[in-house]
C-alpha cells in the first residue's frame, strides 16, 4: 500500500502541483491542497476498481479538492464582508446612542450621577469611587448599582434597545411617545 502511494507520488506529484497552481495561484495553498489530495488517495485507494484509470481518478480527486477550496475561500470572504457590515452598523448605533445617553446620566440625582460617572465613564473601581466620594465601600457599591438601575429605567422608558451578548447597543427605536433626546 505504501509502495503504491509512493509510486503515485513520484509519478503525479509535479503534474498535480502544476494543475493546482494554474487554478489557485498561491504556491503554499496549492501544496496544502495537494497534501489533502494525497491523504484522500491514501484513504480511498481501496475504492479504485480499475487501476488503468488511476490517473483520471487522481485528477478527479484533485479537481474536487480545488472546488472545495474555492467554495470555502469564497464563503470565508463573504462571511468576513458580512461581519464588516454588521460591525459598521453596530458602531453607528452605539455611537449615536452614546451621544444622547449623557443627557440621562446628567439627569440622575447628584449622588448617583457622581458614582455612576466615576465608575462607568472614568473607569474607577468601586473602592476608588468610595475613597473619592468619602463614603464607605458598601455605600459606593449601592449608589453605583442604584444609579445604573435608574439610568436603565429612564433609558428603557424612552427607547427599545437591541444589544449583543456583550451589552453593546446594536440598534434602538424610540417608543411611540417620541423621546426628544434620541
Amino acid at each position: 500500500m505504501n509502495e503504491l502511494l509512493e509510486n503515485i507520488w513520484r509519478e503525479h506529484h509535479d503534474q498535480l502541483l502544476a494543475f493546482i497552481n494554474k487554478r489557485v495561484k498561491n504556491r503554499e495553498e496549492s501544496e496544502d491542497i495537494l497534501q489533502e489530495v494525497f491523504i484522500k488517495i491514501l484513504s480511498k485507494i481501496g475504492t479504485l476498481k480499475d487501476s488503468s484509470k488511476l490517473k483520471s481518478w487522481v485528477f478527479q480527486m484533485t479537481r474536487n479538492a480545488i472546488i472545495d477550496y474555492i467554495r470555502k475561500k469564497k464563503f470565508q470572504e463573504m462571511e468576513a464582508e458580512i461581519r464588516d457590515i454588521e460591525d459598521e452598523s453596530d458602531q453607528t448605533a452605539m455611537n449615536a446612542a452614546t451621544g444622547w445617553i449623557g443627557y440621562y446620566v446628567d439627569a440622575l440625582p447628584e449622588n448617583y450621577r457622581e458614582a455612576v460617572t466615576l465608575y462607568e465613564i472614568k473607569g474607577l473601581s468601586q473602592k476608588e469611587v468610595a475613597e473619592q466620594l468619602g463614603i464607605s465601600y458598601v455605600n459606593a457599591r449601592s449608589r453605583i448599582q442604584r444609579g445604573r438601575q435608574l439610568l436603565k429605567k429612564n433609558l428603557t422608558d424612552c427607547c427599545t434597545f437591541n444589544v449583543d451578548v456583550y451589552g453593546n447597543i446594536i440598534d434602538y427605536h424610540s417608543k411611540p411617545r417620541n423621546c426628544p433626546n434620541c
